[in-house]
């Protein structure tokens, strides 16, 4: 007896996490997949759920809202994490060499991840504004046109971007600068007996070997902007004219908004498909 318990002790000890996995992630993941197929909105929600098949699909992709929804998404996304990955990684570069007071910058800066979403989008919000936003009062005293930051079909899906942005750039920087300290230091210095510039120290050397920590990160911050709504429901409700209405949001104004429960189950399982489409492709250049 004493035996089996001594090897089912590791699994005991994993026990917590396995029920909060449970709870929270493999249960709702198939409540969606079942709901999905069933004809529930906020009129039959308390009836018998009748078993529709592909129809919530099939009305989904009939959907040109839907379309449109994905093609916004593609944009958020790809500004989303060209714009993190590129600050991220430059500002976790600078602060990594023998800068002063690295250690307060480092603080500082990553403020902005530690707030939450709706005040960062209520912040914007209110600096983007096209009234009373301080960002076209700036413009004004120099002479300009105030632009319609968030009202402007055009320009506002990359006034979304930029929220995103300073919202999320902190993550990137903390999570590379984690990889550049476990960089052993003494391959620099054997670079530079070498003759290796900087330059070159940096391509052949700190990339390689921050590899997987490169693909980690992209993963997360391209899942995290697929799934983010908080953004968009605060800033602009997925306006003007369902310009800044990303999937994720489509998502949640089917569900919630119009009560088409099933729907919006069957657009978060295209969204959770997309999500592991990414991280598969990310996965296999990691592995190149």
């Amino acid at each position: 007896m004493s035996n089996i318990l001594a090897k089912a002790e590791p699994y005991l000890f994993l026990t917590p996490a396995f029920a909060i996995l449970l709870v929270f992630l493999i249960f709702p993941l198939f409540w969606n997949i079942y709901i999905s197929f069933h004809d529930v909105s906020f009129i039959t929600i308390l009836k018998n759920w009748e078993y529709s098949g592909w129809k919530n699909f099939i009305d989904l992709f009939n959907d040109p809202n839907f379309y449109t929804s994905l093609k916004i998404t593609v944009l958020f996304v790809a500004g989303s994490v060209a714009s993190q990955f590129a600050l991220g990684m430059l500002m976790a570069v600078l602060l990594s060499q023998k800068v002063r007071a690295a250690g307060v910058f480092r603080a500082i800066f990553v403020i902005p991840w530690t707030i939450s979403a709706v005040i960062a989008a209520f912040s914007f919000k209110f600096i983007l504004d096209y009234n009373f936003g301080i960002l076209n009062y700036i413009l004004q005293q120099i002479g300009l046109q105030p632009v319609g930051w968030l009202t402007d079909p055009n320009i506002v899906i990359w006034s979304l971007v930029l929220a995103n942005m300073w919202y999320g750039t902190p993550f990137t920087m903390l999570f590379i600068t984690a990889g550049l300290l476990s960089i052993n230091p003494s391959i620099y210095e054997a670079a530079v007996i070498d003759g290796a510039t900087k330059l070159r120290s940096f391509l052949y050397i700190t990339l390689p070997l921050l590899r997987p920590f490169i693909v980690i990160n992209l993963i997360l911050i391209t899942m995290w902007s697929v799934n983010f709504f908080d953004l968009q429901l605060v800033m602009t409700g997925g306006g003007p004219l369902f310009a800044s209405t990303t999937a994720s949001l489509y998502m949640y104004r089917q569900a919630f908004e119009f009560g088409l429960l099933s729907k919006g189950a069957a657009a978060g399982l295209i969204l959770i498909i997309i999500n592991i489409s990414v991280a598969f492709v990310y996965l296999k250049l990691l592995r190149r």
